[in-house]
């Protein structure tokens, strides 16, 4: 029972810990916030997957993190479980747009071109590479099995710095 306390206090504890890195602030012309994070827990092993009731609950859990970040676009590639994901913080004032998983390259440069702030939901092998080709900082590997991890990509001028933070675990995720 002791236990099962902790593990509870440090799962809140950490919650507040990543809310606290995310209070909205006004911010300047020249800094831009890019999201990167892969999709929600996918439902089967199928080649296009819907999202699981877990993975559902990890997308709200997104969404409700992000619903007073600036985010007029949120990028996907052409799978459902990145759409869905995506689509989870779709509100007003902000578009789903799709990208090319496969050009990474053509994305990270028109990412770059751009000012405007983003989340970008891709897969837990474009996740990290798209972090290094924007920021030219080693960004961590995800396993198959690790979702929740938020790259949190902060440009200001040509500097960018990386910011790895991980969304707590919905209670329904938690078996």
């Amino acid at each position: 029972m002791l236990l099962k306390f902790f593990q509870m206090a440090r799962t809140i504890g950490a919650g507040l810990m990543l809310s606290a890195l995310w209070v909205p602030t006004t911010q300047a012309a020249d800094i831009q916030q890019l999201y990167l994070v892969r999709h929600a827990e996918k439902a089967d092993l199928s080649k296009d997957p819907v999202l699981s009731a877990c993975g559902e609950a990890q997308a709200t859990a997104l969404a409700t993190l992000l619903k007073d970040v600036n985010l007029p676009l949120l990028y996907h590639s052409g799978y459902q479980r990145t759409q869905q994901t995506a689509a989870a913080s779709l509100k007003a004032g902000r578009q789903l747009q799709q990208y090319d998983a496969k050009n990474l390259p053509a994305l990270a440069a028109q990412l770059c071109k751009s000012t405007i702030n983003a989340l970008v939901v891709g897969h837990s092998n474009t996740t990290p590479q798209l972090a290094t080709l924007l920021s030219q900082l080693a960004a961590p590997a995800l396993q198959e099995d690790d979702y929740g991890r938020i790259y949190q990509l902060t440009r200001a001028g040509e500097q960018w710095s990386l910011q790895i933070l991980q969304l707590p675990l919905p209670v329904l995720c938690q078996r």
